[in-house]
């Protein structure tokens, strides 16, 4: 992650879309993922390889993460796209549809292999992966997300795994989700925690539902979720606001390290803090706040 900061939003942005490209270059989120992969039909797809290699090249984010989402390898797309953008030197890779380790192992030695053809630094271009895009990568999303050291961060997706399954419907009534997609949710954000990456949510389709998208983004807040994939620009100022720690939360917590301190100085490693009692989980949790807070510039 560059310069210590944050991914709140990383917005998708369809590769081939030169209009778009350059409206992105405006947008506030953290990060921009130039997609080679659902936005871009299969006749079109070798030809956005050098439409996004140039953009990479030659367009500077101002220390924001510029992402690739490549083609799946089994789509005989991937290697390609690895081989013909990573000369712009992304930040990193969107992996879509692992099914297993191995699919992300593949792609890493891919990579160490086109970095060293390319004078890269070994690892430094980081992997994103779509955990749960397939029924199989959802089975096995625990090795997935461990399967190599350049992975920062998992999503998940319903959409794919919702067309391969045959599901008919993701959500209730009242835009809930169903079980299995909230099963791939729920074991997007323990597999990441698991393997000490960051669990990113999925994105919200529905884009002139801001309040919808504000109330999904405040669950996944509470399930551990850092940051939120975005598919429209009016999306992100909500994404960023919801994943940013509040100046008070910041304050409170830095408030209970200090009392932390103070106890442990007089060997006392529970107490009552603001009519609760708290011990070493809640330390933890206020270091994060704390963390979080200075990276976004609190």
């Amino acid at each position: 992650m560059r310069a210590g900061g944050l991914r709140r939003s990383l917005h998708f942005v369809p590769g081939g879309n030169e209009k778009m490209l350059a409206k992105a270059l405006t947008l506030p989120a953290d990060g921009l993922i130039y997609d080679l992969e659902d936005s871009v039909p299969a006749d079109r797809k070798t030809a956005t390889r050098a439409v996004v290699r140039r953009w990479l090249e030659e367009h500077d984010l101002g220390g924001r993460e510029r992402w690739v989402r490549m083609n799946a390898l089994a789509s005989g797309f991937g290697r390609g796209d690895l081989e013909e953008t990573i000369a712009g030197r992304p930040d990193g890779y969107v992996v879509p549809k692992p099914r297993s380790a191995a699919d992300v192992r593949e792609v890493a030695q891919q990579l160490d292999r086109l970095e060293e053809r390319r004078g890269i630094d070994h690892g430094a271009t980081r992997l994103l992966l779509i955990a749960t895009e397939t029924p199989e990568g959802l089975l096995n999303i625990k090795q997935v997300a461990a399967a190599s050291p350049r992975i920062v961060a998992i999503s998940w997706g319903i959409e794919d795994l919702g067309a391969s399954m045959g599901l008919v419907r993701t959500r209730d009534a009242n835009g809930r989700y169903l079980d299995i997609p909230r099963y791939a949710r729920v074991m997007c954000a323990v597999a990441a925690s698991a393997a000490g990456i960051e669990a990113l949510d999925t994105v919200y389709t529905d884009i002139a539902d801001l309040d919808g998208l504000r109330r999904e983004c405040e669950e996944a807040v509470w399930m551990g979720f850092t940051g939120k994939l975005s598919v429209h620009p009016g999306q992100i100022d909500v994404i960023k606001t919801a994943f940013s720690p509040t100046k008070d939360a910041v304050d409170e917590a830095r408030e209970l390290i200090a009392e932390f301190e103070a106890h442990e100085r007089q060997g006392v490693h529970a107490f009552r803090f603001k009519g609760r009692m708290v011990d070493a989980p809640h330390l933890t949790q206020a270091r994060k706040i704390v963390d979080r807070g200075r990276r976004a510039g609190l």
